[in-house]
């Protein structure tokens, strides 16, 4: 699956429709019309974060585009985001909104071929993946990695843990306005949007940043339907908060499997 020529991989810092992205290509191919992969960081972490799994869809014959997250990086206005965790949400919601952004530039430009577009995405971003497969049917494959399907839910169980002074203190029209900008891209409200197209989901059982639980449920929901027939599931039993190093190689070939083998 991955080349056996090893070249120079090329990472660059450019802008896509004004939106700073990180560039990962070969260097051969800098100019050459590729299937291409959008991957999205988690939350507070750098937009190089993603390289590791960068590198093997280079090699693996991809194009990717690493975005920077809205409020991270050189999109930060000084907010600090530790402090301030109620922007999470307004977070994802920009991603999803600024995908089609990025993949106009990118078949304008000439770089990207537009049948052969993935997303994939870790935590903040796999929740953002997820995003963008029930938005943009014209994705052909997704990957999520310790996200969730299921934003809503998650929202919803992040504002029960919070202590009861300060749920108080949360504007109604703000948690109700958060609500339904999440459930326009939720695949548990929307699992036939996945339309039978290719998607991957990896968490950990013992994940407390993200649980388990809502993938979880979403297998058990949905697994069984037609839209899902190409999703696959894999999860690691005591598994927390991380990647392993297999799963990225499992993530990678699923996508090669789906936007390059078939079309070879």
């Amino acid at each position: 699956m991955t080349s056996n020529v090893f070249e120079d991989v090329v990472v660059r810092e450019i802008k896509l429709d004004d939106l700073p992205v990180l560039h990962v290509f070969a260097a051969s191919q800098a100019q050459t019309k590729l299937p291409t992969i959008i991957d999205y960081h988690g939350w507070t972490t750098q937009t190089s974060s993603e390289l590791v799994a960068s590198y093997q869809l280079v090699r693996a014959g991809f194009r990717v585009i690493l975005p920077t997250a809205y409020l991270h990086g050189s999109r930060n206005d000084g907010t600090d985001l530790d402090r301030h965790p109620e922007h999470f949400w307004s977070i994802v919601g920009h991603s999803v909104a600024e995908f089609p952004r990025l993949v106009q530039a990118l078949v304008t430009a000439g770089i990207s071929d537009p049948a052969r577009i993935g997303v994939m995405g870790t935590s903040m971003g796999g929740i953002t993946a997820a995003g963008v497969m029930a938005t943009q049917p014209d994705v052909v494959a997704g990957v999520s990695l310790i996200g969730s399907p299921e934003p809503v839910a998650f929202a919803k169980d992040q504002v029960a843990q919070l202590p009861a002074a300060l749920q108080a203190k949360l504007p109604a029209d703000l948690l109700t306005q958060t609500y339904t900008q999440l459930a326009s891209f939720d695949l548990s409200q929307h699992a036939d949007r996945l339309a039978g197209r290719p998607m991957f989901f990896f968490n950990g059982t013992a994940d407390t940043m993200v649980p388990y639980k809502y993938v979880h449920d979403f297998e058990d929901r949905f697994a069984a339907t037609p839209a899902l027939a190409q999703t696959t599931f894999k999860h690691l039993d005591g598994g927390v908060h991380h990647v392993p190093h297999k799963m990225h190689e499992a993530a990678v070939n699923f996508l090669h499997e789906h936007l390059i083998a078939t079309n070879e």
